[in-house]
């Protein structure tokens, strides 16, 4: 699977919200049926990952978790315990938990962003420079990718 894109779309009364019909599309041609949503490890903005990707996810952690280290278990509980299962209503909306939504200041407005295996999602305010471009200005952008590519 691979999602691309910014895609803006707004939640109605019940915290519903149409997945974008792009990223839809893909889930359909790899029959995903359900999806896991939770709040991003650092950053302000919630994660829908199709469920094998979750799976995936969490037997990375589970492998290298030490049972017997009560810290470990507390990482994993919360890691494990703050997700959320959803699937598609048949119009291609997903109600997500309005403590999630709340956890990452999402109010109304999303901003759907494709990051190939998984996607995130925005409140558009917390995505926005001061510039008022998504995450990081163009010039940003440039010198941080020349960093990292020339290294």
């Amino acid at each position: 699977m691979s999602f691309i894109g910014q895609i803006s779309a707004k939640l109605d009364a019940k915290n519903r919200v149409f997945l974008p019909a792009a990223f839809r599309r893909i889930l359909q041609d790899a029959r995903v049926e359900r999806l896991v949503v939770r709040k991003d490890f650092f950053e302000n903005c919630l994660v829908v990952y199709p469920e094998d990707q979750w799976k995936a996810e969490v037997e990375k952690v589970r492998s290298r978790l030490n049972r017997f280290d009560s810290r470990q278990q507390m990482v994993y509980r919360k890691m494990v315990s703050e997700a959320q299962e959803v699937q598609l209503d048949s119009s291609g909306r997903m109600l997500v938990a309005k403590a999630l939504l709340e956890k990452v200041g999402i109010d109304q407005e999303v901003l759907f962003v494709g990051m190939e295996n998984t996607i995130e999602m925005w409140a558009p305010q917390a995505a926005e420079t001061l510039q008022g471009q998504p995450f990081m200005t163009d010039e940003d952008f440039a010198e941080g990718i020349k960093e990292f590519m020339t290294e």
